[in-house]
């Protein structure tokens, strides 16, 4: 019965319009891989670029969300286009979420190549459906049949920024379906509205500290008041050690460090707090990004 009873309170936190997914996205959004939220931001860098996160919510609670999510991409050598797949996978008590998107990108350059403006477009499908394996309940219950009916849902994602080497201004548009009145009636989640931000890289030649780099963020989320995310990323003795924190408008902290190895495989470990509104009932959230590239 206990069990059961925690099944279905990450199900019914899942299903209601204050979203914790979508209000305590991947944190690695926000410096590490920019391109899971704006696929504008896909092959800004030349050559090829993997990414991987983890994400595992409510650890006290069994059933509790976890969130997946890899992704690659590649910069021309002319740094005019960018290419990019991107994979996501969410689980949360018996509902399962998966998608899949590609991603292309063109990046203007202005001043002799020393700023751009950046579109991106991605497209791709996504997948819901209720695992069986985790049903505590009654498996005759039509209602999880039907929701194993739907077909693949179809959607796109929109972005635009605009950059030089210290300032980056970016928004982007997911879940273009949406915002066109042709989507279907998705009870599973909200999703973002909008998404835009600002921040600006402050170099030291000289010191321990060598880049400083504060950034702003507001995202609309359906049927939620607007979050606003204001935080900065501290990079010391070149890339050897990073840290970063991010204060969301839901009374929560993302803290988090990590590393640059050789110039290519960077680490990061994140905990994110509860959002007040949750705070009362289980712990915060861990997350592990990595990312390599092969220039």
């Amino acid at each position: 019965m206990k069990k059961t009873k925690y099944i279905m309170i990450a199900i019914g936190i899942l299903l209601m319009s204050k979203t914790y997914g979508q209000l305590n996205p991947m944190g690695s959004m926000y410096y590490q891989n920019q391109y899971l939220a704006n696929p504008a931001m896909a092959g800004v860098e030349q050559g090829w670029e993997l990414n991987g996160s983890y994400k595992a919510q409510w650890t006290a609670i069994n059933g509790a969300p976890s969130m997946q999510a890899v992704t690659a991409a590649y910069g021309a050598p002319n740094k005019n286009v960018g290419i990019g797949i991107n994979f996501y996978n969410e689980s949360a008590g018996v509902i399962r979420r998966t998608s899949i998107k590609g991603t292309y990108a063109y990046h203007i350059a202005l001043n002799n190549k020393t700023s751009f403006i950046d579109f991106g477009l991605s497209a791709g499908v996504m997948d819901e459906w209720v695992d069986f394996n985790r049903v505590v309940g009654d498996l005759g219950d039509q209602s999880l049949y039907n929701f194993n009916q739907r077909k693949l849902y179809f959607d796109g994602d929109f972005g635009v920024a605009f950059r030089t080497q210290q300032l980056t201004v970016q928004g982007s548009l997911p879940n273009l379906k949406r915002l066109f009145d042709r989507d279907l009636q998705r009870n599973v989640a909200d999703r973002f509205l909008y998404l835009g931000a600002v921040s600006y890289k402050i170099y030291n030649e000289s010191g321990a500290v060598s880049v400083i780099e504060p950034k702003f963020m507001y995202r609309g989320v359906e049927n939620y008041k607007d979050i606003i995310d204001l935080g900065a990323q501290v990079q010391f003795w070149g890339d050897k050690l990073i840290m970063n924190g991010m204060y969301h408008s839901t009374n929560s902290v993302t803290i988090g460090a990590g590393t640059v190895y050789k110039n290519q495989l960077s680490i990061l470990c994140q905990y994110t707090t509860n959002t007040s509104d949750l705070q009362t009932y289980s712990n915060g959230e861990f997350e592990i990004g990595l990312k390599y590239n092969f220039r």
